[in-house]
C-alpha cells in the first residue's frame, strides 16, 4: 500500500481527482457558479499543483518551466476580474494573452531563426490554442442551456489536459506531463459529479466566464511549452492534443445535429466528440513513441 500511495503518478490522479470532487459538491451545495470565491478556489488549486509540481517561482525566470508558474498567475489574474469588465472582450483578451504567452517562451527558439519540424509543430500548436480560446471564450451562455453546454468547456480543457499529459510523458518531458495530469484529474472530478446531477434530472453548474479562463489557459500554456522544448514529443499528437477547444466550439454549432435527443447522452456524446482528436493525439503518441521515452513505449 505504501509503495501504491508513494507512486507520483497515482498521487497526482488521485489527489486532483479528489479536490475536483470536492469543488463539484462545493459549486452545488454551497456557492453559486458565478461566485468569486468558487474562482478563488480553483485558483488555489491550481497554484498548489504548479507549486507542488515546478516548485516555487524563481525570480527572474530563466527556463520555460520556471515561466509557466508566472503565467498560471496572469491567467489567474484575468479569470478574477469581474464579469462585468470580461463580457464580450473576453476573446479578444484571451488572444492577445495566449500569443504573449506563446512570444515569452519561446522567444529563444524564435530568435535562433530555425524553422525545423518542431519549431514548425510548435506555431501550429501556438495558433490553434490561439483561435480556440478565442473562440470558446467569446461564446455567450444561452439562456436555456441544452444538457451539454455547461460540460463543453471542461471536456476541451479536460481532453487537452489528458492527451497533452502523454504525449509528454512519451515524450519525455515528465514534469509537465505531471502537471497536465493534475489538470485533467481536477477537472475529471469536477465532471463526474455535474454529469451525476444530469443523469438525476438536475442541471449541470455552468462555468464562469473567468475560471474557464483561468483553466483553458494554465493547460494550454504548458501544452505550448512541450511543443517548444520537448524535442520527443511526436509533433502530430501535439498538434491534435491542440484541437479540443475548437471541436468544444464546433459542437455547439455545427456538429450540435450530432447529438442525440435524449438529455443524459447528450453530454456523453458531446464530450466525445471534443475529445476525438484527443483520442487521436494518444494513439499517435504512444504508436511513434521514440525509443527510449517514458513509460518503456518504443
Amino acid at each position: 500500500m505504501s509503495a501504491v500511495l508513494g507512486n507520483p503518478m497515482v498521487t497526482t490522479a488521485a489527489l486532483p481527482l479528489l479536490l475536483g470532487i470536492a469543488l463539484a459538491l462545493l459549486a452545488r451545495f454551497a456557492l453559486p457558479a458565478a461566485s468569486p470565491v468558487l474562482a478563488l478556489f480553483w485558483a488555489a488549486l491550481l497554484l498548489f499543483f504548479y507549486w507542488d509540481t515546478l516548485g516555487p517561482p524563481v525570480m527572474p525566470p530563466v527556463a520555460a518551466s520556471q515561466k509557466l508558474i508566472y503565467l498560471a498567475f496572469a491567467g489567474i489574474v484575468v479569470g478574477l476580474l469581474p464579469g462585468r469588465m470580461l463580457g464580450r472582450g473576453t476573446g479578444f483578451l484571451a488572444a492577445i494573452a495566449f500569443a504573449a504567452a506563446f512570444l515569452w517562451l519561446g522567444w529563444r527558439r524564435l530568435a535562433g531563426g530555425s524553422l525545423d519540424l518542431q519549431m514548425i509543430a510548435a506555431l501550429a500548436v501556438g495558433l490553434s490554442m490561439l483561435i480556440g480560446a478565442a473562440m470558446l471564450t467569446a461564446q455567450q451562455p444561452s439562456p436555456s442551456p441544452p444538457a451539454e453546454e455547461p460540460f463543453l468547456a471542461p471536456a476541451a480543457v479536460l481532453a487537452l489536459s489528458l492527451s497533452g499529459a502523454i504525449v509528454s510523458v512519451l515524450g519525455a518531458s515528465l514534469v509537465t506531463g505531471q502537471l497536465l495530469g493534475s489538470i485533467a484529474a481536477l477537472i475529471g472530478g469536477w465532471c463526474l459529479v455535474q454529469y451525476l446531477a444530469t443523469l438525476r434530472g438536475g442541471a449541470a453548474t455552468l462555468w464562469s466566464e473567468g475560471v474557464e479562463f483561468l483553466l483553458l489557459y494554465a493547460a494550454a500554456t504548458v501544452l505550448i511549452q512541450v511543443a517548444l522544448l520537448a524535442p520527443k514529443a511526436n509533433p502530430a499528437a501535439l498538434v491534435l492534443s491542440s484541437l479540443p477547444p475548437i471541436a468544444a466550439v464546433l459542437v455547439r454549432g455545427r456538429l450540435q445535429s450530432l447529438l442525440p435527443g435524449a438529455r443524459p447522452l447528450r453530454p456523453l456524446v458531446a464530450g466525445i466528440l471534443i475529445a476525438a482528436p484527443a483520442m487521436l493525439a494518444i494513439v499517435t503518441a504512444i504508436v511513434w513513441a521514440p525509443h527510449g521515452a517514458a513509460l518503456g513505449f518504443s
